[in-house]
């Protein structure tokens, strides 16, 4: 059994209708077959009319119309009920009125609360018309009239406590109805906020992206510049190690500017690479261009020396200036070197031992 309406508190009602409307046809089928197996058992007339009337009810309860088929279902139940507290007996006419206390319950459960009172009214006025048109002594029966103003007061009561059920249910339904847009606005609400996270997230996430990469070519920028100022650091060292060939078996060596401990092994690396491959017999140190001499620079001058001698090469020290002697001495330095003023003086002193070596090996 299905419907149509969107309304929630139409829908129910639809339904009960519905329900209704398939017990009543059972029932109907049932008087049906009594008719025709009983002798006394009346007209199937009445059942196959009121089951015609029944299906159209059910055909408008599933398009949404609740209230309009409620209303046939009312409108037959009480038109049967009236029509037989006229056809009885005065005294088994009154007990319709207890019976209709069943209709008022099916009109509160098919019928909007207000609708409920227009059933109650006109249940309760048709059966008290019945019965006075009917049945006009009716009223001069003490019993029979103690019992109809019994029913018709029942009538009330019950369609006073179907009423109030009939709102309770329907402020149910509606408070129902609003939570459940409020949970399904929640919802949506949610739903937005996720996409407007998850929106945040890739602008995030892209934003991050785009900084790492930045970042990753930064890096690689930086370290092109590190290699780069790495080349020309070793280039400047170079350059500022000069070891310039000045005859055949003698090289210079200008100094100039402080030396460290890197420039001091750099010295000594280039000096005997140079001896290596240039068969140097004599090195010319020129540190004229040296500001200042301290013990860090006299050992260098040493080792480098020392390490020529060891490869068959004489180190001569020139450019030592007068305050550069005079610190030398101040601190206790003993060079152990040849030295000579200039380097002019130094290039003579080379040339006088490499005489002085051919000489002695032709001695020899």
């Amino acid at each position: 059994m299905t419907t149509r309406a969107t309304d929630p508190d139409v829908q129910r009602r639809a339904l009960i209708v519905m329900q209704l409307i398939i017990m009543m046809l059972v029932a109907n089928v049932l008087f049906a077959i009594l008719a025709i197996v009983s002798p006394d058992g009346g007209s199937v007339l009445i059942p196959v009319a009121s089951s015609a009337l029944f299906i159209g009810a059910y055909a408008l309860a599933q398009r949404g119309y609740a209230s309009v088929a409620a209303w046939i279902v009312v409108g037959a139940f009480l038109s049967g009920a009236l029509f037989a507290a006229a056809n009885l007996d005065p005294e088994r006419s009154v007990n319709v009125g207890y019976f209709l206390t069943a209709l008022i319950v099916i009109a509160s459960l098919s019928l909007t609360p207000p609708q409920l009172w227009l059933v109650t009214g006109g249940v309760t006025g048709g059966f008290l018309l019945t019965l006075t048109t009917a049945h006009p002594d009716l009223w001069n029966l003490p019993d029979a009239r103690h019992n109809v103003l019994n029913s018709s007061v029942l009538l009330v009561v019950v369609g006073l406590v179907s009423y109030i059920g009939a709102r309770i249910a329907q402020r149910t339904i509606r408070e129902a109805q609003q939570a459940r847009q409020m949970a399904e606005q929640a919802q949506h609400e949610l739903a937005r906020a996720n996409a407007d996270l998850e929106e945040r997230i890739a602008e995030r996430t892209s934003e991050l992206s785009r900084t790492l990469a930045a970042q990753q070519a930064l890096t690689e920028e930086l370290r092109r510049s590190l290699a780069a100022q790495q080349e020309l650091s070793q280039l400047i060292l170079d350059l500022s190690l000069p070891v310039i060939p000045v005859r055949d078996g003698t090289v210079v060596v200008p100094l100039s500017g402080a030396i460290d401990s890197a420039r001091a092994a750099k010295l000594t690396e280039s000096v005997l690479k140079t001896i290596e491959q240039r068969n140097v017999d004599t090195v010319i140190l020129d540190i004229t261009g040296v500001p200042i001499v301290d013990t860090q620079v006299a050992q260098a001058l040493v080792r480098t020396a020392s390490a020529a001698r060891l490869m068959g090469s004489e180190t001569i020290l020139v450019g030592i200036r007068p305050e550069v002697a005079q610190t030398l001495i101040g601190l206790g330095i003993h060079l152990g070197l040849r030295t000579a003023a200039t380097l002019q003086e130094g290039l003579d002193l080379s040339v006088r031992h490499v005489n002085g070596a051919l000489r002695s090996r032709h001695a020899e």
